[in-house]
């Protein structure tokens, strides 16, 4: 059996083609790499002035006291935010923070406006509801978050911000949820201060940022969360991974882009670490070409020219010939692999710096609920070895296409055109529950492992790692016993 499959192995690797195919994938990588794709146009947080509202336009709400307060109070923070501090500086960071807030969030710390309308009703709105002694409250805190802006000390900004938010839990009756909410804010705020993180544009923001956003993005999913629907579970469970990722950063104090097959950060960082780890993602369909090609033309070509004869004629049963084949065909796929392995790990390097291969795969594992880290060689391993059923079923599918017309190109042609649809349609109609329910026995939306690593789930309802394990080995075997059969009963 060995000799057969090294006579195999020479035959496939005394084509050119097969070198032709290997160095077209080496240029791909380079070109992917050089135009990077994946890397995010930087943006940054705008510091510029605010523009005030007219006195006109605001003289023109005076009838409708509630936008003519909000005016009122906007422009004073306008002023606050463009008199006193410079572009850039971490007050306007801070203060752009406080104004905007984010998508989905409750916000319960933008208390510099509250005060500020609270301020501006007592002052300006003849029927105001403000007492004096709300009002001279909201001077006070007010004036105490002024003078920290102004003497530039960022530590006092964040402690009267946490100060504030747990008066407020205290003074008010809140429901569990809105307790919850606040508590977080809390957390986030000594999330900075405790790991001395200034307001800034840096990646450490950066991390405290989608932290928060993260959080509340989770909240708001959480409220229309179809339990019994895999694809809303796995974008929750993605979620989840990224709020505990930016944590991890956070805490660990890493001033690098962290992000594996999935995006962590807005204002993303590719570099060599981040490439390699998405060495499949990039480029599985060059090793789906490479598999297609080899199996549609290991038997086929030999067919076509009529020299199978010659290994039929020889003391081997047609049993060991097409299994030595097949093994051929699955050697030849790892030596690809590897392959485009290797050219991913130096064009990475060259293009990104080799520095960042020193850092390792960062993961969170969904059942444990924990983070964990594992060297890249590892996961690509792990990784590559989950893909090879993937390729195996694509080999015997083409083996037995070819055995069937005896013809290459279509055989190629076939088999990459069911490729294409169960890509691009059929993952379409994955997404529809109802057409779930008969796309799950589909082998392509079985036939990928890695997708259940760490504890991640598969987007297509009905679909779990032990079911797509029953469907892989019904196809597989279906597959192997008919290109068998087709082999042995072959006329020459």
């Amino acid at each position: 059996m060995i000799k057969l499959i090294k006579n195999e192995l020479m035959k496939i690797f005394k084509r050119k083609t097969i070198y032709f195919l290997l160095i077209l994938s080496m240029i791909a990588v380079i070109v992917y790499n050089y135009i990077n794709p994946d890397q995010n146009i930087p943006i940054s947080e705008g510091t510029n002035d605010h523009p005030l509202i007219s006195d006109t336009q605001i003289e023109k709400q005076k009838d409708d006291s509630e936008r003519y307060i909000n005016s009122m109070a906007y422009n004073e923070f306008a002023r606050l935010y463009n008199n006193n501090f410079t572009k850039d500086s971490w007050q306007r960071l801070a203060l752009n923070k406080e104004r905007n807030g984010y998508s989905y969030e409750k916000i319960y710390d933008q208390d510099i406006m509250l005060y500020l309308k609270k301020i501006v009703d007592y002052e300006y709105n003849s029927n105001t509801q403000i007492t004096n002694e709300l009002y001279g409250n909201a001077i006070n805190k007010y004036n105490e978050y002024v003078e920290a802006l102004k003497s530039n000390d960022w530590k006092k900004f964040v402690n009267l911000k946490i100060k504030n938010l747990q008066e407020l839990k205290s003074t008010q009756d809140f429901s569990e949820e809105s307790i919850k909410e606040i508590d977080f804010e809390i957390e986030w705020y000594n999330l900075r201060l405790n790991n001395n993180i200034k307001f800034n544009s840096d990646i450490m923001n950066q991390y405290l940022d989608e932290y928060r956003e993260t959080y509340y993005l989770i909240i708001y999913k959480e409220s229309y969360v179809d339990k019994n629907s895999q694809s809303d579970i796995y974008e929750l469970n993605e979620c989840r991974t990224r709020l505990e990722l930016c944590k991890y950063a956070i805490k660990n104090k890493i001033n690098y882009d962290i992000s594996n097959e999935m995006g962590v950060i807005l204002n993303n960082k590719i570099d060599a670490r981040i490439s390699f780890i998405r060495t499949f993602k990039h480029f599985n369909v060059i090793i789906i070409i490479i598999t297609i090609y080899i199996s549609s033309t290991i038997i086929t070509e030999e067919i076509s020219k009529r020299t199978i004869k010659n290994v039929l004629i020889k003391p081997h049963k047609r049993l060991d010939i097409i299994i030595a084949k097949m093994l051929a065909c699955i050697v030849t796929i790892i030596i690809s692999i590897l392959f485009i392995g290797i050219v991913q790990f130096f064009v990475g390097g060259i293009i990104f710096g080799f520095d960042s291969y020193s850092n390792q795969y960062i993961g969170y594992n969904i059942n444990s609920q924990k983070i964990f880290s594992i060297s890249l060689l590892t996961y690509f391993i792990i990784n590559g070895i989950l893909k090879v059923p993937e390729y195996l079923i694509i080999s015997l599918f083409c083996i037995l296409i070819g055995i069937s017309n005896k013809n290459i190109t279509m055989s190629m042609i076939i088999t990459l055109i069911i490729c294409l649809f169960c890509n691009t349609i059929l993952v379409e109609w994955s997404k529809v529950d109802s057409l779930a329910s008969i796309t799950r026995f589909f082998i392509t939306n079985n036939w990928d492992f890695s997708i259940y690593l760490f504890g991640n789930i598969s987007n297509i309802n009905g679909i779990n790692l032990w079911y797509s394990v029953i469907i892989y080995i019904i196809y597989f075997v279906l597959l192997l016993k008919m290109s068998i059969g087709k082999f042995k009963k072959l006329e020459i």
